[in-house]
């Protein structure tokens, strides 16, 4: 059983890290593109927005794999693409 749990919970980490970090990635760089656009033009908001979202993807890729639960990997991960998408909708 050990041998057959083991290669799914990594496949899980690794979805959760690439694929929930990039749609956060895009939610954020969203929220954060109508948050400088009134104060920065446009492309220097899109610019400052793609860098920041680009450091946020670093950043909960590598923590995602510091983590060890994957239970807290998982409620931490929902818990902040619910934050992100109310925060883009709010925003936008």
């Amino acid at each position: 059983m050990q041998t057959v749990l083991y290669p799914l919970s990594v496949l899980y980490r690794f979805i959760l890290a690439f694929g929930i970090g990039y749609a956060g990635s895009y939610l954020l760089s969203v929220a954060l593109i109508d948050v400088f656009y009134p104060y920065l033009a446009k492309a220097e908001s899109i610019y400052l927005a793609a860098f920041i979202a680009l450091f946020f993807y670093i950043v909960f890729v590598i923590i995602s794999f510091c983590v060890h639960s994957l239970k807290k990997l998982s409620i931490i991960s929902l818990i902040l693409m619910i934050a992100l998408f109310l925060f883009s909708k709010f925003i936008g």
